[in-house]
């Protein structure tokens, strides 16, 4: 086997928008706190070659996720289906889907993205070396919680579906350390609408932590299924918030620290990768009512007096029912197409998806597969919005969120 890892700088200039805790906040960057980084591992055994690159961004659209992808082909000849291209999901970073509201794109950084993306997939290429994998899980409590079945960190139902442990893959060359893969499901939202400052959240603090510990070594973040998992802290004023993400960010640094000590050497005969095409039919809202809805949202703003909140919601409303009512009128159809890709280094098989996955499915793919072996990875390939469990489709009252989902 032969391993090569990498990183690639992709943090934005500050001033642009930041994506994530809610709708037209204007939440404008005014500071670095962190670097983001895309990060590149490619594995090759027998000639046959498979790359994941994971970056420290909210998600990316499908566009750009191919346009990475194709380049990266083009530079290591590895082919499109056997590249991943993944996101950890923090909040602190850029704008990089198609999410209305949610954060203004800057379209200079968006058109250099997708080349960056291919470099950490390209230099992670240049850099294959013979190398052996090690594996270790980690049991954890008090990082994250299911804010769906319980919805606060000390109201959990009984058995509300959680990782419980984190998975640590460890890759060195001799006595030299590569760098290393942690796997594991939450929402990084440490901070809040209320901070401005770049960074890739507690997993990517912790992660560039212990990259810094070892020269030369690179530190990748797979994010799990974490559509109803947020982090243990999260949503507090910003001076809370930064001192928050210095504490779990250290919590799982510790962590990551465990997983390389406890690491032992797994076998790795074989690599490869395959990806399916599947058709998803979308429930489509009716027109009459969605005409309604947008306005009564216009009326709203015609008030006197509203509150943030409810000037933000209305605005939602409008633009996006707009957007829908759109293609309700182009006749568009009801179906909608999205790419699921897996990837195996060994035994342990990488499933990627577009969703922002609920817990309990992850769980239920890894009951009827390999538990232990088997890792769904969120947000990769493009981004498709929620996935919810079935008894929280359309409407979560415990929640009070409405699922925008596609199946």
């Amino acid at each position: 086997m032969r391993a090569g890892l990498s990183q690639v700088d992709i943090t934005p200039p500050v001033g642009v928008e930041l994506c994530g805790f809610g709708k037209f906040l204007r939440r404008r960057s005014n500071g670095i706190y962190d670097q983001l980084y895309a990060k590149g591992i490619a594995v090759e055994v027998d000639g046959c070659e498979v790359i994941i690159v994971s970056c420290d961004l909210i998600g990316l659209t499908k566009q750009l996720a191919d346009e990475a992808r194709s380049y990266a082909s083009e530079l290591t000849g590895v082919p499109v289906e056997a590249i991943m291209v993944c996101c950890t999901h923090t909040h602190s970073g850029p704008a990089t889907v198609d999410l209305i509201g949610w954060g203004e794109p800057d379209q200079r950084y968006l058109a250099r993205l997708p080349g960056r993306i291919a470099q950490a997939a390209s230099q992670a290429h240049k850099n294959l070396t013979e190398a052996r994998m090690s594996m270790a899980e980690v049991e954890i409590d008090g990082l994250s919680y299911n804010r769906v079945y319980g919805g606060k960190p000390d109201g959990q139902e009984v058995g509300a579906p959680l990782d419980r442990k984190v998975t640590i893959f460890k890759f060195s060359s001799g006595k030299k350390l590569l760098g290393l893969v942690s796997y594991f499901s939450v929402h990084p939202v440490v901070c809040c609408e209320e901070t401005f400052k770049i960074h890739g959240d507690f997993v990517g603090v912790a992660s560039n932590k212990i990259a810094g510990d070892y020269r030369d070594s690179v530190v990748i973040f797979l994010q799990g299924a974490c559509g109803d998992i947020n982090s243990i802290y999260c949503h507090k004023p910003e001076d809370v918030s930064l001192k928050n993400l210095e504490r779990l960010g250290m919590r799982y640094a510790q962590i990551l620290r465990q997983g390389l000590e406890e690491a032992m050497v797994v076998p790795v005969q074989s690599a490869e990768a395959k990806h399916y095409f599947v058709a998803l039919k979308q429930q489509l809202p009716d027109r009459d009512k969605l005409v309604q809805k947008i306005a009564e949202a216009k009326q709203n703003l015609r008030k006197d007096y509203l509150s943030e909140q409810e000037e933000q919601n209305a605005t939602f409303q409008i633009h996006a029912g707009t957007a829908v009512l759109q293609k309700l009128d182009k006749g568009e159809p009801p179906e909608t197409t999205v790419e699921l890709q897996a990837i195996r280094i060994g035994e342990m098989v990488f499933i990627g998806h577009p969703f922002e996955l609920f817990n309990a499915i992850k769980k239920t793919v890894e009951r009827n597969c390999h538990p232990g072996k088997v890792f769904v990875v969120g947000y990769a390939n493009g981004y498709r919005g929620y996935a919810p469990t079935e008894d929280q489709y359309a409407w979560d009252g415990k929640s009070g969120r409405a699922y925008s989902y596609a199946a």
